[in-house]
């Protein structure tokens, strides 16, 4: 992290930590009441095919097995790996029986009803929300995927392994994206949903906006990655990477404040205070970064004012509308960065005060009170691609009726197609 722009001048491990920080949020979870259902005892009657009913044997195994999972969320020692290898087993089982449903709904006849109970892991305060569709349970179960992917990230993050954590941000970015684009239009298409009847996880706005989210995150694991190596930072290309993140967390927050406005009254205030924080910080350490490029190609005049406009960008805001950063508050989450932020700003005071010095002894450039339009970024750069999700092809399960139901769904097929025939013709006869 070496960089010779004068005694001690390097950028500290406190920039590295500060430019990752991220909240982290719950996974969704399942009710204590939903945790019983059983796809075997469901489909008793229609699943005894000796393929259907391992399968369905299966689903319930690795429903149990996600259950067990998302439980120890609720111990410090929660393993988010665990939690979305977990999901990740048991979508293929869901998908499965909805495919399989679906192609064949007059046979996919329940002995015992599916009613399937999730609480949001984005909202504030939990509450279950309930439905009997199979459709819901697989949303749920890629949103618990999404959301634990996003928690493994964030543990990367906190380890300091940046590319690996850039890694898995980008996959949560993929899975919000498919939900977004594929999974949840197919259904909400078709069924008539109350505003308040489903969870953040479930709804295409909250989708669409998270993708953006995660996609900066993923992008602020690559600027903290290419800040903890030794090696001296291609400093231009970290102030449009910066801007970048900025302007995705803006993004994100316009994207729910428009689309999903009553999600975004659900998810907790503290959440937005960090979102505010991370737009300011995020937009103060491009220009920092923009700064060290001028210092750098001997712009010196142009390198001070925009380390000088960095600065003031770091300072805590006097107004809830004002410019600069949310004030650090007793309660607030951006108690775990003050000691960083406070390490980064006597860190860029001392760059500034050197070169300020050696502008006055040596260069002697004019500094400009206004920075000319040319020498500022006019957008970022948004590097980062979602990974691309989908899901597994499968096979269709044998649903079997018995005899007595076959038949009788076979008569009654053919009287409902004499009944369509006669009518027809009563309609040409009458000239209808």
């Amino acid at each position: 992290m070496m960089d010779n722009i004068g005694p001690n001048l390097s950028h500290p491990a406190a920039l590295t930590r500060l430019t990752s920080t991220v909240l982290r949020f719950r996974c969704p979870n399942i009710s204590s009441a939903s945790q019983k259902l059983s796809y075997v005892n469901s489909f008793r009657t229609v699943g005894k095919h000796d393929t259907t009913f391992k399968a369905f044997k299966e689903a319930d195994s690795n429903r149990n097995h996600l259950i067990k999972a998302l439980s120890s969320s609720k111990s410090k020692q929660v393993s988010h790996e665990s939690i979305a290898l977990a999901a990740s087993r048991y979508i293929p089982n869901i998908n499965q029986i909805l495919v399989t449903c679906r192609v064949q709904p007059e046979n996919a006849q329940l002995d015992k009803r599916l009613v399937f109970e999730w609480s949001s892991g984005i909202e504030a305060k939990p509450r279950f929300f309930k439905s009997e569709a199979l459709m819901y349970e697989l949303v749920m179960t890629i949103a618990t995927e999404t959301m634990a992917t996003a928690g493994h990230g964030t543990d990367e993050c906190t380890k300091g392994d940046f590319k690996s954590a850039c890694v898995e941000f980008k996959k949560v970015a993929g899975m919000m994206d498919f939900l977004a684009k594929e999974q949840l239009p197919q259904w909400l298409s078709k069924k008539d949903v109350a505003d308040d009847s489903l969870p953040a996880e479930a709804k295409i706005g909250t989708c669409e906006a998270f993708k953006e989210l995660y996609l900066g995150i993923a992008q602020q694991m690559a600027v903290a990655t290419v800040l903890n190596k030794k090696d001296k930072p291609t400093w231009s290309m970290l102030a449009k990477l910066g801007l970048g993140i900025s302007e995705q967390m803006s993004k994100f927050v316009s994207i729910l404040r428009s689309k999903e406005a009553l999600v975004k009254s659900k998810i907790d205030p503290n959440f937005f205070v960090l979102m505010t924080f991370q737009i300011e910080l995020q937009k103060s350490l491009s220009m920092y970064y923009h700064a060290r490029h001028y210092w750098e190609v001997r712009d010196f005049g142009i390198a001070i004012a925009l380390l000088s406009k960095s600065i003031k960008g770091l300072q805590f805001r006097e107004t809830p509308t004002g410019r600069g950063l949310p004030p650090i508050t007793k309660g607030s989450p951006l108690r775990a960065v003050e000691k960083d932020l406070a390490e980064v700003k006597k860190h860029m005071d001392s760059v500034l005060f050197e070169w300020e010095k050696d502008n006055s002894k040596i260069y002697f450039e004019t500094v400009p009170k206004t920075i000319p339009v040319e020498k500022k970024l006019d957008q970022g750069t948004l590097l980062m691609k979602p990974q691309e999700y989908k899901l597994e092809d499968v096979e269709l399960l044998p649903l079997i009726l018995p005899e007595d139901d076959a038949e009788r769904l076979k008569n009654s097929k053919i009287e409902s197609d004499a009944e369509l025939a006669k009518k027809l013709q009563e309609q040409e006869l009458s000239g209808e």
